[in-house]
């Protein structure tokens, strides 16, 4: 029970978020220092503190001219409309379209946020008003981006892996209930589509972390030992990609045909779990049960296209049969678990850790 407690205390202590307390105090200690407002600073901190140091500098160039844009507007629907419900709406409306035309797409909230918090706080000298606000809301995106660069650097790497083992027991849960489906003649149901779904959704988030690693390559340094555990994590992934991939074709069947009898239902079964064994197996090590069972399926492969040439002709319904196509995802997967086996024996062989 306290280990529960404390991972999720941990999870709520996030690096992100110890940045966003402290961008938000020193955005306020300047403010009242500088006997400013510290709400615009405050609300842009909060709101422009981005994954990575990289993405706070090259999005805080174009938030810098869209907050000026925001708040010139807002001084302008206020001299024009007052302080009244057109004022608001016109601020927000024209600079939304202000940041689209000049391409500040990303600049696009903080602009509109600064331009509506700003009518009901101007008052008679508009520029001065437009300074004021202006200068907060630029010491918000600098502290915001200054603290994301020089504390606490990400280390993406950790997340990877730890999405990887999570996208493993996924595609397992999957395999083995689609598998299960297709030995009993039925489509994929809806919880197996929606776990499958799931499974990509984390694939893709994987892979933003991916990127967000390698734009904090540019700003900070690694050790090569991290770049080496990096690159493995990452070319792990792609593999479980790539299996993703070919699963996906099994949803494309509806049910399997009638000519997808007992024994090659038997035979998939088996080949399928056999695939999960070596995926959860920490070194992901093929067998030689694996091989000689993948060299069983190759071989039945072959036979049906051989036995059955109508299956592959190049008329539309008979390219290839279902159980082709059940045996197809079989060999391709095989392919990528032998990617897999290589990458981690390369990986294990260069800093010589223990079997």
């Amino acid at each position: 029970m306290f280990t529960k407690i404390k991972a999720k205390r941990f999870k709520f202590l996030g690096a992100r978020l110890i940045k966003t307390g402290i961008a938000v105090y020193v955005a306020a200690f300047i403010c009242h220092w500088a006997g400013l407002p510290a709400a615009f600073a405050v609300i842009t901190a909060i709101v422009t503190l981005e994954p990575t140091a990289a993405a706070s500098i090259r999005k805080g160039i174009k938030r810098f001219p869209a907050t000026l844009i925001g708040a010139a507007l807002a001084v302008t629907a206020v001299s024009i409309f007052g302080h009244n419900a057109a004022a608001y709406a016109i601020a927000a409306v024209f600079t939304i379209y202000a940041c689209n035309l000049l391409h500040l797409e990303v600049g696009t909230l903080v602009a509109t946020l600064t331009a509506v918090a700003m009518i009901p706080v101007t008052e008679g000298a508009y520029f001065l008003s437009f300074v004021e606000r202006a200068g907060t809301t630029t010491i918000g995106l600098a502290v915001s981006a200054m603290v994301n660069f020089s504390i606490l650097h990400p280390r993406f790497s950790e997340l990877i892996s730890a999405k990887n083992t999570r996208i493993i027991d996924e595609i397992t849960t999957v395999l083995e209930k689609r598998t299960e489906e297709l030995c009993q003649d039925k489509p994929a149901s809806k919880s197996t589509r929606q776990r499958f779904q799931q499974l990509q959704k984390n694939i893709d988030r994987a892979m933003d972390l991916v990127y967000y690693q390698r734009e904090e390559w540019k700003y900070h340094r690694y050790s090569a030992k991290y770049i080496d555990y990096f690159t493995y994590e990452n070319r792990r992934l792609e593999a479980l990609e790539r299996i993703v991939y070919h699963i996906n074709s099994l949803f494309m069947l509806r049910e399997v045909d009638d000519t997808f009898h007992y024994g090659e239902k038997e035979l998939c079964v088996r080949g399928f779990q056999s695939i999960i064994t070596v995926l959860n197996h920490p070194e992901h090590h093929i067998p030689k049960e694996h091989h000689e069972l993948v060299s069983e399926v190759d071989h039945h492969f072959w036979h049906i296209q051989e036995t059955h040439p109508d299956m592959i002709s190049y008329r539309y319904h008979h390219q290839f049969s279902k159980e082709i196509i059940v045996f197809y995802v079989i060999l391709s997967i095989h392919d990528r678990l032998e990617d897999m086996e290589q990458l981690h024996q390369r990986h294990q062989k260069k800093h010589s850790l223990p079997s």
